[in-house]
């Protein structure tokens, strides 16, 4: 049972590992989970890949929504876990379709140290 009621689904895309000429990535087979999104907007930090002198360095950005899963989201074809390079489709009441690449990822744990809930930053 979920810690909140998980009343959304949206559909992810993972990244297949290899990238395309543009060094892009390829995308994988798309697969569909429960979650709750609350759109608002919050100022995070993201970590980029760009490393310098001191190692990976952060930046602030402003996400548009978060989205709650229960426990970790993971892909139940192949057991893979939800990334940074993946992509988030979410189809609101009015038929809008919106696609959100992840700022940060962020799993909750609980007193025992299991994951009970992942808030994804988009």
């Amino acid at each position: 049972m979920a810690l909140i009621p998980l009343k959304n689904t949206v559909t992810i895309t993972p990244a297949s590992g290899g990238t395309d000429e543009w060094d892009r990535p390829i995308p994988g087979t798309p697969y569909q989970l429960r979650c709750r999104i609350q759109e608002g907007t919050k100022l995070v930090r993201s970590a980029s890949g760009a490393g310098g002198v001191h190692g990976v360095t952060a930046q602030e950005v402003v996400s548009v929504a978060q989205i709650y899963f229960d426990k970790i989201p993971v892909d139940p074809a192949t057991g893979q876990v939800l990334g940074l390079t993946d992509t988030i489709t979410f189809t609101d009441e009015t038929g809008t379709v919106r696609t959100y690449t992840p700022i940060s990822i962020e799993i909750k744990r609980g007193l025992n140290g299991k994951p009970i809930l992942t808030v994804v930053n988009v």
